[in-house]
């Protein structure tokens, strides 16, 4: 058990420190790819699985948001004469975002597949060198989340100050 919580460790930082993409692979890392490759496939599989259900949350999550609190909120203030461009821009920027979101998800799934279907013991090279663009695909993704986080915070200020005012 203690030997897995490592390998976990070791493909954390594989995944997340980009140490050597600059400089490419030493020898050293190489074998240490090599040597542990049934780990680290172990853990990018579990990896692979809970992003998987990441996904299905915040898509959901997010099309939720979408489709009953934003879209009816602004068509109701619509009907009532109360229309505000800028929650009409923020709902505009938020299916945008959304819909990048999923399709940066589902690019950063194909190259973890394909990720996980190179030998590492073969070719850790070719291995790292992969596993360098599924980690910014993975960047993407997560900033990709921060911006739609972002716009629903904006969407909270804006429907706080608009009931303040009607209530004024």
């Amino acid at each position: 058990m203690k030997k897995r919580g490592i390998y976990f460790y070791y493909i954390i930082i594989l995944l997340f420190c980009p140490v050597a993409s600059v400089y490419g692979v030493s020898k050293n890392q190489e074998i240490v790819i090599s040597d542990h490759c049934n780990a680290i496939k172990d853990d990018l599989s579990n990896l692979q699985k809970l992003d998987s259900r990441a996904r299905v949350y915040l898509g959901r999550y997010y099309e939720t948001i979408l489709s009953i609190y934003m879209t009816p909120l602004n068509v109701r203030l619509v009907e009532n004469n109360i229309s505000n461009v800028d929650l009409i821009e923020n709902q505009n920027k938020f299916a945008k975002y959304r819909s990048t979101f999923s399709e940066d998800f589902v690019a950063y799934q194909k190259d973890l597949e394909e990720l996980t279907m190179i030998d590492c013991k073969l070719e850790p090279k070719v291995f790292y060198e992969k596993l360098v663009k599924v980690r910014e695909k993975r960047k993407k993704v997560k900033q990709d989340t921060v911006e739609l986080r972002d716009l629903i915070s904006e969407q909270i200020v804006m429907v706080k100050k608009i009931r303040e005012e009607l209530h004024e």
